[in-house]
């Protein structure tokens, strides 16, 4: 029997909770093994264990707000992994839960993959932090690890410059079903409609966003969706005085409720500085938008597949320049709209990825000996 235990350091309610979204992702997972469990943290401070179907869902106490405290308490999976016969392990970090399910990996002699999926991992490893002791876990990790699993060609050049080979190329995904309807129109009205989503954080730069628009000598309507704490700096960034640019932020909403307003906007942009993805780059893709994006994340790795415009990250002269020759050219939008929905369909569907994900993680052999 094929056994998986699923290491997270986020906090979940039970399977049986409302607004359980990632339950859907533990669903395909568990498509290829008999037993699928999850040890990650509850949301409050109590040990709680739910069922549905094949899925173990295993709460240990949160402790704190901050998931430094999994460090520790991911120990419990020591338990788990003894009293259930685990086969396979997974591990959303590299450090909180990374560690121990190494440590578990050696002692029960079972295949194990982590995953690298942000760019704090590659902060730590430059700036030596913490006198080196997150470095120093890291490395130890990523060297015992069976597989390392990675979204996107930047992080695969790390790990290698590092000379960890044990990588796994695993794109993410995006669920057609769900961002199921498409652009059709792309002709500009008076009122250039600009939109994106993502959390209010440095790391999205929509405050360069908001300041570089205010360049523009045109009727802007930017729309952010995503809620956070930086909020405040974007309202205060705005001109009062000009009225030729609106600014709207609205705070997360389901994603089924932001598909009228994505494909109702002209553009959809993504100005992040630090980033590995975005999904909602994939999302914009399969609603056949057109987009302009910085050079970070995914971008990089398929713009030479006409999908969008990419700019200099921070560069207000080239996103502007960008801006302007994406909404001269209407045909140019639709061009590359449609380039975007064939590559997301092609390359980036929801069960394609998942039968990669579940392939490669069924495969691995216990190879620390």
């Amino acid at each position: 029997m094929t056994k998986l235990l699923h290491i997270s350091a986020n906090t979940y309610p039970p399977l049986d909770g409302k607004h359980h979204h990632t339950k859907n992702i533990w669903k395909e997972l568990s498509k290829g093994f008999d037993e699928y469990h999850i040890l990650a943290r509850s949301e409050d401070n109590k040990y709680v264990f739910s069922k549905e179907d094949n899925i173990y869902l295993h709460l240990v106490p949160k402790i704190t707000k901050k998931s430094k405290t999994f460090f520790f308490t991911s120990f419990w999976m020591f338990y788990i992994i003894k009293k259930y016969k685990i086969t396979h392990l997974l591990s959303q970090c590299p450090i909180v839960g990374g560690f121990s399910a190494v440590l578990a990996s050696k002692v029960f002699k079972i295949p194990l993959m982590v995953e690298i999926n942000g760019l704090d991992y590659i902060r730590w490893d430059e700036k030596n932090t913490l006198f080196g002791s997150l470095k120093y876990i890291q490395n130890y990790v990523f060297r015992n690890s069976t597989k390392i699993r990675y979204p996107n060609m930047y992080l695969k050049y790390f790990l290698e410059k590092n000379n960890f080979f044990n990588g796994v190329f695993i794109q993410h995904r995006v669920k057609h079903s769900i961002f199921n309807k498409q652009k059709q129109r792309f002709k500009l009205n008076d009122t250039i409609k600009i939109i994106s989503v993502g959390r209010f954080v440095w790391e999205k730069d929509y405050k360069f966003l908001i300041n570089t628009l205010q360049f523009l000598n045109l009727n802007i309507e930017l729309t952010l969706i995503g809620g956070g704490p930086d909020k405040k700096q974007y309202l205060d960034s705005c001109n009062k005085e000009n009225n030729n640019f609106k600014l709207k932020l609205i705070n997360w909403i389901e994603q089924k409720d932001m598909i009228d307003l994505i494909i109702s906007s002209d553009i959809y942009i993504q100005t992040s500085i630090s980033e590995t993805g975005p999904r909602t780059i994939l999302e914009a893709m399969a609603m056949q938008m057109p987009i302009i994006s910085s050079d970070v994340g995914l971008f990089p790795d398929i713009s030479n597949l006409n999908i969008g415009l990419m700019y200099k990250k921070h560069n207000k002269e080239d996103l502007l320049n960008k801006i302007n020759f994406m909404l001269e050219n209407e045909r140019l939008r639709e061009q590359l709209a449609k380039n975007a929905y064939r590559v997301s369909i092609n390359k980036y569907e929801w069960n394609k990825v998942f039968e990669l994900y579940r392939n490669e993680i069924l495969i691995m052999d216990y190879n620390n000996d």
